[in-house]
């Protein structure tokens, strides 16, 4: 489980991403087939790096299975963990930016 700090750490940085959002594009989308759009393209990018961080680990078992560190493919898979949860944050802020566009949903999570 993620810590407390990590996870307020985590919606800051979705409230940062919205706003940016905001600041670039307007508070809403100009239609929900729009913001699915941009929500397909987020998910596919978050996917593409979860692809990459999915070779990287089956590269570093493959290493370790001949005593072998792969310590380069243990930072780019580092790198696309990371890039995968900035994919994930800009998904969250997309959501967010959709509900927004729709009104808010009754019973809305944070």
């Amino acid at each position: 489980m993620i810590a407390e700090k990590a996870q307020e750490a985590v919606s800051q940085a979705i409230c940062y991403e919205l706003q940016n959002i905001v600041k670039e594009h307007g508070a809403t989308y100009h239609s929900g087939h729009e913001g699915y759009a941009i929500l397909k393209e987020e998910y596919e990018e978050a996917l593409d790096c979860l692809h990459g961080l999915n070779d990287k680990i089956s590269c570093i078992w493959s290493g370790l299975k001949v005593n072998i560190a792969g310590r380069t493919a243990i930072y780019e898979a580092k790198k696309f963990a990371k890039a995968l949860a900035e994919e994930s944050i800009q998904c969250a802020a997309v959501c967010e930016k959709l509900l927004e566009t729709f009104g808010g949903i009754n019973g809305d999570e944070k």
